[in-house]
């Protein structure tokens, strides 16, 4: 990197003195004269986030920026997606009309609230800040606190025999008279091979299926599944030497001798609520465990109306502040999944129908004022939810293996830390589960935090550093709270979403952001993401829903159904007919995504070089502008499509290389879909980019990871360039070159799976020592696919 080094720190960071609140507040006089946003969440006395920190030094216009009309082209630092070193931030987007029944709910937001404070009025403690920032959890902390609701039977609460049982299988064996699909005789597992299985970082399905099918008769060995839960089945039978997988009414059944139960909690899941590749993994993981035979449970607020979840009619409540919070839940049941999400009008006012966009801000950008207390309740609620919720009739209770995900959920496992001396979670297992380090909740200390999170000061002491709230070089360092350090000092074990993002996280302080130590002591283990089976140009399904009018594609003839995806998709959009290749951009557009060099590097050689690249995504308002300057510019080799749905595969499939040149990448979904489609990436080597691309073979590299100044930094931007150049001369020069890495990409990517990802965290569950709830028993389960594909 060309990026100095930050010095790592001797010794884990210091715990600090408590700071007094209400130190920023101001007069109402002064509210009503501050210029912009920040200013008046100070002056109502919000605690100061990431969104609300010094700024770092100013930086000259960029060449892109130079071809927006009027000039401008400056860059400050982001205030919603904080840099390792002080990366730049979003412009904002105009503001849209908003109608008068959105004005009058505005009237609750942070800023309306804090503009009717009363005159002089400053908060003392968070519980009092809370209520001048006008959230929502206010109300319950200043009434009366009563006693829990009865705990009635949820509406969803179903017989153990149903559909809605919460994953549990039946005890009942398959039917002997079956086709057994493994082997009518036992196969010892010694007899399998260690060459047979995959040996590489992202599982075994596929491997087992290899070794079923050579140690099989050729008639049975064409019956053994591929991929998925079947074949991870298949495999186990194998090496177990038991024939263990059958048909049973069409659909195949194996039996499975340990089953955890795993809870989820999490800010987001998909397809119910979703800003990134956290909402995600929240949707493939679960149901890929659940799909092996394991029971369980997504737990996460409730934004939006799901129309798929139902009332489960259960009340229960959660000390907030001295006062009870009133704890209320839905719940709905898909692929073998409990989806809980936590009703409370904190979330749901806030979002109003607009999930995608405003989950933890008012806009992009912006964190709501009383982020860390909602999140604060949505971890206690969610322990409710476990301990209490009776799904299928019975509660998964402490028994269970609790996953937590990002900074939102980091306080579970300190709640469950502080609570085990009572005797409630002492066979309870919990994993902090890192998607992004830059987000790590950081707010300021204050006093009667340990109020509003129910545990003894020391546990806020523990969870204390002298940091910047902004993650920066150039910030200021004051007394914080770091709500991620929760999760990785009292879990079981850290986990991230890559190999490589785990070394970088413990052993890189600019990817650690200084938490290295931390994801150490952690014993941190990187678990590549997945891909969803279904997302294939060889499954009809999803060929359908994409619109590719090619139809279904394998490798063989992956050549000719992308050359007709690249002409349907040039005629449609104005592009001419070109003897060089068509790129795309799949993603955010801001810092993190390198999309600022990237757009500098294409600025630089787009006019000498045969290519074209068409730019699909969203993000900082400033980037867009460059954006559309360079559209301008060079209409017959740029186009900016803007937001796509599920088109954007056709798109994928159709170009011939992607680019994801990230300043960092934990893991990355857009490298591997593309792969899926024959597409090349090319990326910068980091994180998980490094560990899914191999240069030359599957994929381009640029020869140096990129710089995660916030300056346009000239070496990273010729990186890029030079591998834009290397991959236009290559796919006109050597054809024959590119088909192999495209057949080659098409091989990688089918390891990428969720399936694949399970087992490994299956690994972990086990030797973590998750308790078993068969107790030594078996059970069957039926083996399906995840029918979501996009």
């Amino acid at each position: 990197m060309s990026a100095p080094k930050a010095t790592p720190p001797a010794q884990a960071p210091t715990v600090v003195p408590v700071a007094k609140a209400g130190d920023v507040a101001q007069t109402a006089k002064a509210r009503e004269e501050a210029p912009n946003r920040e200013e008046k969440v100070k002056a109502a006395g919000a605690a100061p986030t990431a969104a609300s920190a010094t700024a770092a030094p100013q930086v000259a216009k960029s060449k892109a920026a130079m071809l927006v009309a009027g000039g401008g082209g400056r860059q400050r630092p982001d205030n919603h997606q904080p840099g390792l070193c002080g990366l730049p931030s979003p412009e904002k987007e105009p503001a849209p009309e908003v109608s008068a029944p959105a004005k009058a709910k505005a009237a609750v937001s942070p800023i309306s609230a804090a503009a009717v404070m009363e005159e002089g009025k400053k908060p003392a403690t968070a519980a009092e800040r809370l209520t001048a920032t006008g959230s929502a959890l206010a109300r319950g902390m200043g009434a009366k606190a009563e006693a829990p609701k009865a705990k009635a039977k949820p509406a969803m609460a179903v017989p153990s025999t149903s559909k809605y049982a919460g994953g549990v299988a039946s005890t009942q064996s398959a039917p002997n008279s079956v086709l057994n699909i493994v082997s009518g005789k036992p196969v010892a597992a010694g007899e399998i091979g260690t060459n047979a299985y995959a040996t590489s970082t992202v599982g075994p399905a596929r491997g087992y299926a290899k070794a079923a099918s050579a140690a099989l008769p050729t008639s049975a060995a064409q019956d053994v599944p591929k991929v998925g839960p079947p074949a991870v089945a298949v495999g186990r039978a194998m090496a177990e030497g038991r024939g263990a997988v059958s048909t049973v009414g069409g659909k195949l059944v194996t039996t499975i001798s340990k089953k955890y139960q795993i809870v989820f909690v999490t800010s987001e899941v998909a397809p119910f609520s979703k800003t990134g590749g956290l909402g995600e993994a929240m949707d493939g993981l679960p149901i890929a465990l659940a799909a092996l035979g394991h029971r369980c449970m997504v737990v996460s607020p409730r934004y939006d109306q799901y129309k798929d979840a139902w009332d489960t009619g259960y009340w229960s409540s959660v000390p907030m502040g001295g006062k009870n919070e009133s704890v209320h839940f839905f719940h709905t049941y898909k692929q073998k999944v409990d989806y809980v999400f936590v009703d409370h009008p904190t979330f749901l006012e806030r979002v109003n129908g607009e999930t995608g966009a405003k989950l933890y801000g008012p806009e992009w950008g912006q964190d709501f004022a009383d982020n860390q207390a909602r999140f604060a309740y949505f971890c206690k609620a969610a322990l409710k939810a476990i301990q209490e919720l009776p799904l299928g009739g019975a509660a998964y209770g402490g028994d269970c293996m609790v996953v937590c995900n990002d900074w939102h959920s980091a306080l579970v496992p300190m709640l469950i830390h502080a609570e085990k001396p009572t005797g409630k979670w002492t066979n309870t297992k919990s994993a902090f589960l890192c998607h992004n380090a830059v987000f790590q909740g950081r707010f300021v200390r204050e006093e009667g935090l340990a109020s509003i999170f129910g545990v003894p000061e020391r546990y806020i002491d523990s969870i204390t550093f002298k940091m910047p709230l902004r993650i920066g070089k150039y910030n200021e360092k004051m007394s914080c709270i770091n709500t991620m350090a929760a999760g990785l000092k009292y879990a079981d074990r850290a986990l991230t979403v890559s190999p490589s993002y785990a070394v970088e996280c413990c052993t890189d302080p600019e990817k650690g952001v200084e938490l290295e130590d931390l994801f150490t002591l952690g014993k941190c283990t990187g678990i590549l993401n997945g891909v969803k089976e279904g997302v294939s140009p060889s499954d009809k399904n999803f060929v359908t829903k994409t619109m590719m009018s090619c139809g279904i594609f394998t490798a063989a003839t992956a050549p000719e159904a992308k050359a007709e995806l690249k002409a349907t998709y040039r005629a449609q959009n104005n592009l001419p007919e070109s003897k060089g290749p068509l790129m795309c951009f799949i993603g955010r557009l801001d810092a993190q995504k390198g999309y600022d060099l990237l757009l500098e590097a294409l600025v630089e050689i787009l006019e000498d070089t045969e290519m074209q690249v068409v730019i699909v995504g969203s993000g900082r308002a400033d980037l867009v502008a460059q954006t559309k300057a360079v559209e301008k510019k060079f209409p017959t080799k740029f186009f900016y499509a803007g937001w796509m749905g599920p088109e954007r595969y056709a798109l994928l499939a159709g170009c011939d290389f992607t680019l994801l040149p990230s300043r960092w990448e934990p893991c990355g979904l857009v490298q591997m879909e593309a792969m899926r489609m024959g597409t090349l990436p090319i990326v910068a080597p980091t994180g998980g980019l490094k560990d899914t691309v191999e240069d030359g073979l599957n994929g381009i590299w640029t020869d140096k990871e990129m710089s995660v100044e916030a300056v346009i930094d000239e070496e990273s931007v010729e990186s890029i360039a030079k591998a834009l150049k290397r991959a236009s001369k290559l796919f006109i020069a050597e054809p024959a070159k590119v088909k192999a890495m495209t057949r080659a990409a098409m091989a990688a990517s089918a390891e990428f799976t969720w399936s694949n990802a399970a087992l490994q965290y299956e690994a972990i569950f086990e030797e973590l020592g998750v308790k078993d709830t068969l107790k030594g028993g078996l059970a069957t389960v039926t083996l399906e696919m995840d029918k979501q594909v996009c």
